[in-house]
């Protein structure tokens, strides 16, 4: 087996996340997204389908028969 090592940049990737904090926040001056929309495309959840899926129970309860 193969492996890959990465190494991480850590001022490289602290000057990505501020420039993503900068350009989100003049998004929000510009009124071009509110911020709850904001906040769902931040999340990290945002990539998922949730639509998709229906809970069902909760550590081991069922919330209702389905």
């Amino acid at each position: 087996m193969s492996y890959r090592v990465a190494h991480l940049d850590s001022r490289k990737r602290a000057l990505e996340k501020q420039e993503s904090r900068d350009r989100d926040q003049a998004r929000l001056n510009n009124g071009l997204v509110s911020p709850s929309q904001l906040r769902r495309e931040n999340s990290a959840f945002a990539a998922l389908p949730l639509h998709r899926y229906k809970m069902v129970a909760i550590g081991g309860k069922a919330l209702a028969h389905s």
